[in-house]
C-alpha cells in the first residue's frame, strides 16, 4: 500500500473504533438501568398499586397516599395514574410522595 492510500484508511478506522465504542457504552448503560413499572391490584374494597423495580416489589401502596385514613383507590385507573406519577418522581430523583394538592390535580376520586 502506498502512503496515499493509507492516509484515508487511518481516519476511517478511527471513526469505526469510535462508533463501536459508543455502541458498546450505550448498550451497557441500558443494561445497568433499573426498569420501573406500575402494577395496579385489587384490595378488599378498592385498588392499590405496586411499583416494581426489575420485577421486584419496590413500593406497595394499598391505600391512597397523602390523605388521612386508610382508603383504597376507587378505580384501577386512579391507582395506576398515581403509581405512574410516583415512578416519574423516582425517575426525576425526587421523593416518591404524593400530596393532597397533587392528587386533587390528578382528579383522584375519593379524596373527601
Amino acid at each position: 500500500m502506498t502512503k496515499r492510500k493509507l492516509s484515508w484508511l487511518v481516519p476511517v478506522l478511527l471513526l469505526l473504533l469510535l462508533a463501536g465504542y459508543r455502541y458498546y457504552r450505550d448498550s451497557s448503560q441500558q443494561e445497568d438501568m433499573i426498569q420501573l413499572t406500575v402494577v395496579p391490584f385489587e384490595t378488599g374494597g378498592g385498588w392499590g398499586y405496586k411499583v416494581m423495580a426489575d420485577h421486584h416489589s419496590y413500593i406497595y401502596q394499598d391505600v391512597i397516599p397523602g390523605i388521612a385514613g386508610n382508603r383504597p383507590f376507587r378505580s384501577k385507573e386512579d391507582a395506576a395514574k398515581v403509581g405512574q406519577a410516583v415512578v416519574e418522581k423516582l425517575m426525576a430523583h425526587q421523593r416518591p410522595t404524593m400530596t393532597l394538592t397533587e392528587l386533587s390535580k390528578m382528579q383522584v376520586a375519593g379524596l373527601q
